[in-house]
C-alpha cells in the first residue's frame, strides 16, 4: 500500500528528480574542479573558486593522505575528496549551494 500510495506519487517523483539534478550538478562542478587540483596544471578561476568552496576539514585531509602519493592515488583521493565532502551535505545545504552557484534567489 506504502509503495502504490506514497512511493510513486508525482510529488514523490518530482523530488527524485529535483535531488538527481542538485546532485549531478555539484558532482560536474566540483569533480571538474579537483581534477587538476594540487598538479603542475593551472585551474581556471572558476575551478579555483569552486575548490575554495570546499570545506577546510575536508582539504585537510586530503592534503594529509596525499603525501608522497602517486598522481594516480592522488586523483583517486581527490575524487573521494569531493563525493565526501558532497556525501556530507545535508539536504538544504545542498539546495542552498546549488540555488546560490546558478544565481537562483
Amino acid at each position: 500500500i506504502a509503495f502504490k500510495y506514497s512511493f510513486t506519487s508525482k510529488s514523490i517523483y518530482k523530488l527524485e528528480v529535483a535531488a538527481y539534478t542538485i546532485l549531478e550538478f555539484l558532482l560536474n562542478r566540483f569533480v571538474d574542479s579537483v581534477i587538476y587540483y594540487d598538479t603542475d596544471i593551472k585551474l581556471s578561476s572558476i575551478q579555483e573558486r569552486m575548490v575554495a568552496l570546499i570545506s577546510k576539514d575536508y582539504m585537510r585531509i586530503y592534503k594529509k593522505e596525499s603525501e608522497g602519493k602517486s598522481e594516480k592515488e592522488k586523483l583517486y583521493l581527490r575524487l573521494m575528496l569531493v563525493t565526501d565532502y558532497i556525501c556530507g551535505m545535508t539536504d538544504s545545504f545542498a539546495k542552498d549551494l546549488y540555488q546560490e552557484l546558478n544565481g537562483i534567489v
